[in-house]
């Protein structure tokens, strides 16, 4: 079975490629650039989840449950 996230990348990549309309292409370029790279969002996420792993060993209540997801979802770079 294929990863669905790695069929999209590919079918982007391959309309990208083909793309010579440089409004469309300037618009992306500027939609990268207001998006943070995908790599530190990825090692925050890890850094998350291990948080909230060793939360849970350690037996968290579901009000702590609660307050640490609010706790992440403001920590998330989302521009407001």
């Amino acid at each position: 079975m294929q990863n669905p996230l790695l069929e999209l990348k590919y079918d982007l990549m391959k309309w990208i490629s083909n793309l010579d309309d440089l409004e469309v292409l300037s618009e992306l370029m500027e939609f990268k650039e207001k998006n943070i790279d995908a790599d530190c969002f990825e090692e925050k996420n890890v850094e998350a989840e291990q948080s909230f792993d060793e939360q849970f060993a350690a037996g968290m209540t579901s009000e702590e449950l609660l307050e640490n997801i609010f706790a992440h979802i403001d920590t998330l770079p989302w521009k407001k």
